[in-house]
């Protein structure tokens, strides 16, 4: 069991922003591994120290839509567009060990309201969040493997 003094630890660690490395869900049931949003995903998680988060996730090279108003064009793009990014946000705590995420905002209005928690490994400039999903089936799971590496400081208008 984690100890408080090392929920405060964690919790001043997760302080800052974190560019996504990796995302793997494995099924355990089959051993089947998958990457939700490709190989080399694109994704940016900030934790304030104010207790708010936010964190935004996407497949590398997504097409841009075909106007630039995107209430002019079609449904089917815009499923198309949207189906591969991921967002939420809210406020952040530590407990046990873990990040809990309590959404208030979310691209999936599903996760609205939704406490997500995440086990918490860090190791230098690197964060790793596992989760454990069940699924509609029962007795089946899916685990969930995030991990995500500190972003360099930047300047004001750039990327880090």
């Amino acid at each position: 069991m984690t100890r408080p003094n090392d929920d405060d630890r964690i919790a001043a660690a997760l302080v800052g922003a974190w560019r996504l490395v990796s995302w793997t869900i494995e099924y355990p049931a089959s051993g089947r591994v998958t990457q939700p949003f490709g190989a080399v995903p694109e994704g940016l998680l900030v934790y304030s120290a104010d207790g708010h988060m936010s964190a935004a996730i996407q497949r590398p090279g997504r097409a841009r839509l075909s106007r630039a108003d995107p209430n002019a064009v079609s449904d089917a793009e815009k499923a198309a567009a949207f189906a591969g990014y991921l967002q939420y946000s809210g406020t952040w705590s530590v407990a046990d060990g873990n990040v809990v995420h309590a959404v208030e905002l979310a691209m999936n209005p599903n996760l609205v309201g939704t406490r997500q928690v995440r086990h918490v490994s860090l190791e230098g400039d690197r964060l790793e969040l596992r989760a454990e999903e069940p699924l509609e089936s029962p007795g089946q799971s899916r685990r969930h493997r995030i991990l995500w590496r500190r972003a360099r400081q930047s300047t004001a208008g750039s990327a880090a």
